[in-house]
């Protein structure tokens, strides 16, 4: 599984690269806005056919969801924290609406043996290409059930490596976001991914 996530920011013609990007073939674009208002992010879903928006998954503002219908929603891990035992009900009652859940982890351990989510990230599992001071943990998933995405320095060099850590897929941010040509940059990285996980 190979996952785009946005740009934390919306940014200059946005819609037409990521509309680029999806018809090329991504299968799973995760929208993180976190400074996003309800009102501004329904705006801008608004922006994008239901072809595109069936492929798209949620990190704030989950109620839009059901009402674009998306592909699903992603409880960040601070999220699914404050939801504490609650967490079941909360992604059950998303589930029903036939929408994926995600989640996310910063250890290994933590991974829940919960078969409510579909998949988790995992991070950073190489140096963050967007984020400073945060280094990679190398982390080994063979051992894992559940269905692990690679999160934190992925582009397409790290797309082998990831494989025989034992991971689904790779989720890429800063590979795609900080290259002069981000529909390029992320056609690289699904080739290779292509050729490595296919």
């Amino acid at each position: 599984m190979l996952v785009l996530i946005s740009a934390e920011r919306f940014i200059e013609n946005e819609e037409t690269q990521l509309k680029s990007i999806l018809d090329n073939g991504l299968d799973v674009l995760h929208i993180r806005k976190p400074k996003a208002s309800f009102e501004d992010l329904k705006h801008w879903l608004q922006s994008f056919e239901p072809v595109y928006r069936s492929k798209m998954v949620l990190h704030q503002h989950h109620e839009l969801a059901k009402e674009f219908n998306l592909k699903g929603i992603h409880l960040t891990e601070t999220f699914r924290l404050m939801l504490g035992e609650t967490v079941e009900d909360y992604a059950t009652s998303f589930k029903q609406e036939n929408l994926t859940i995600s989640t996310s982890y910063h250890q290994k351990e933590l991974i829940s043996k919960s078969s409510i989510f579909d998949y988790c990230f995992l991070s950073p599992v190489f140096s963050s290409i967007s984020k400073t001071d945060y280094a990679g943990k190398l982390f080994q998933v063979q051992d894992v059930q559940q269905k692990v995405i690679a999160l934190g320095g992925i582009n397409s060099a790290k797309i082998p490596l990831i494989r025989k850590m034992g991971f689904s897929g790779g989720a890429v941010l800063g590979a795609v976001w900080m290259d002069e040509d981000p529909g390029q940059s992320f056609n690289k990285i699904q080739q290779q991914y292509e050729s490595v996980f296919r």
